[in-house]
């Protein structure tokens, strides 16, 4: 796991796929797709509401349903203040004694490497299990305290985006799509999020 800064992260995405607005760079740091095709990807949301028991489970599976990549980015669009204890627990899990203001110059944490089926725990090494772990913990955090955030690979323009406690997914392919609704159907999150 590794902590990313704005142009780090946009390299490593592609400079000519993806960019950032700052509209106030502590308050926002949107990621957003650029370039060909970046208005041609639909969307599957619904509220995140499962089973405190299945957040693991369906994190991963969220991380699954992404492109297969050994690495996977989480981009923080924006973080809540609102309880500052979770912004601290987040920086607790990506190091020790980073400042309060971490995030904001380094949105992206680059998780990796990933085993390929992220669902079969018998499959990774034990230094993947360990990424996987703190994937879940991550998103558990910034589920729980409504933060904006990408799930992304490099390589691929499909995504998943928690936004003010929904999830969406983002594909060009209709078979992604496809496979996102039956991963939301699995894990009985049922409400638009419209």
């Amino acid at each position: 796991m590794k902590s990313l800064n704005i142009t780090e992260a946009i390299q490593y995405l592609g400079e000519d796929k993806y960019a950032v607005s700052l509209e106030n760079e502590w308050y926002r740091r949107l990621l957003y797709r650029v370039g060909e095709g970046a208005d041609k990807s639909g969307r599957v949301a619904r509220f995140f509401d499962p089973n405190p028991f299945q957040f693991s489970y369906a994190f991963l599976a969220m991380a699954d349903w992404l492109p297969k990549n050994t690495h996977r980015l989480l981009w923080i669009d924006h973080l809540e203040d609102g309880y500052p204890s979770q912004k601290q627990h987040f920086l607790n899990i990506l190091g020790d004694g980073l400042p309060s203001d971490h995030l904001v110059k380094n949105p992206a944490i680059l998780l990796g490497p990933l085993s390929n089926d992220l669902m079969d725990q018998k499959v990774g090494t034990p230094e993947q299990n360990i990424e996987g772990e703190a994937l879940i913990t991550l998103c558990t955090v910034l589920s729980v305290g409504n933060w904006d955030a990408k799930l992304l690979t490099a390589g691929s323009t499909d995504y998943v985006e928690f936004w003010e406690g929904n999830v969406l997914f983002y594909s060009e392919s209709t078979e992604a799509l496809n496979r996102a609704v039956k991963l939301l159907d699995f894990y009985d999150l049922k409400t638009p999020s419209d």
